[in-house]
């Protein structure tokens, strides 16, 4: 949950995913962000990660943009590194 809702905040994206479906523990995490830019562009975010017992607690997984636009997408993904970093 610390670790969507911190993609939630640095982006200023909605989850849409239930909150219901974001209960419980078990090590995985799948959910789906949307956000519209100033300029209209719509932008699709899905995040699929796991926690990596034998890393120590690490995730590991894959966040993917979609937009019909290049622009956004990248826009979005170099905010989410920089996130992830700090």
């Amino acid at each position: 949950d610390k670790f969507l809702n911190h993609i939630v905040t640095s982006t200023n994206m909605k989850c849409l995913t239930p909150p219901a479906a974001l209960e419980g523990s078990c090590g995985f995490l799948a959910a789906n962000l949307y956000a519209k830019s100033v300029f209209g562009e719509d932008a699709l975010v899905n995040v699929s990660v796991e926690k990596q017992e034998d890393a120590g607690g690490k995730l590991a997984g894959f966040i993917r943009i979609r937009s019909k636009t290049q622009g956004i997408a990248l826009s979005l993904g170099d905010k989410l590194i920089l996130k992830q970093k700090a």
